[in-house]
């Protein structure tokens, strides 16, 4: 069974010169980079315009100083911890802060940063908020990216918002599909367990986050 190994320095990219993994390092000390083993096959090394690279390989620009990190405003509408509500009839549960790798245009790269705590391990008190609030029918989970955690983790947080008879839609926010398939493949309980808590009047969305067709080629 193919698992793809994880990517988290430069060192581990070959295909980058040393004095490119060099320049690169200032980046990587400040935006997290993080790929594997199956996106990164993906690229076409002779390209230096290839998407893949530009999505997931750093460069030097990322620090030029512009915008805000924080480029959504996210902060003003986070009510409790890893809870966002925005939208009258939307909230967003942030379920972690680590994705299947990391997009150097992420508008969230300062939850990927070591002083962020706007991710909590323990969604409870965003549960219990959701709750209380009727007029909330649409969750959607996001971080990070949810697919990363085990089925069973997930599920806890899915079982939760089963119970809370006004959340009509679930929708889970990711990447995975396109950055590490196997994740999916490999485990048949993934599938089974959305299908168990989809139901008819009550569905589960899977919002995949697709940016060039160069991801889902053969």
């Amino acid at each position: 069974m193919y698992k793809p190994k994880y990517i988290v320095d430069l060192s581990q990219v070959p295909q980058l010169s040393a004095d490119k993994r060099r320049r690169l390092k200032k980046v990587t000390d400040k935006f997290v980079f993080r790929s594997n083993e199956y996106y990164q096959s993906l690229i076409n090394w002779d390209d230096p315009q290839d998407p893949i690279r530009r999505i997931v390989i750093p460069e030097e620009y990322e620090l030029e100083v512009w915008g805000r990190l924080d480029a959504s405003d996210e902060e003003t509408y986070t009510i409790v911890p890893g809870l966002e509500h925005k939208y009258e009839f939307t909230a967003l549960l942030l379920v972690n802060n680590v994705c299947g790798a990391y997009c150097r245009f992420c508008f969230r790269k300062r939850l990927f940063m070591d002083s962020s705590d706007e991710v909590v391990r323990d969604v409870s008190e965003g549960i219990e908020y959701i709750k209380k609030n009727q007029q909330i029918n649409n969750v959607l989970l996001t971080g990070g990216d949810p697919l990363i955690m085990s089925t069973r983790k997930l599920e806890h947080i899915i079982g939760q918002l089963r119970e809370i008879d006004h959340v009509q839609i679930i929708r889970i926010g990711t990447k995975i599909p396109v950055f590490n398939p196997y994740r999916i493949i490999n485990d048949p309980s993934l599938p089974e367990m959305l299908q168990r808590y989809s139901r008819k009047d009550k569905r589960i969305y899977i919002m995949a986050h697709f940016n060039h067709p160069t991801e889902i080629r053969n």
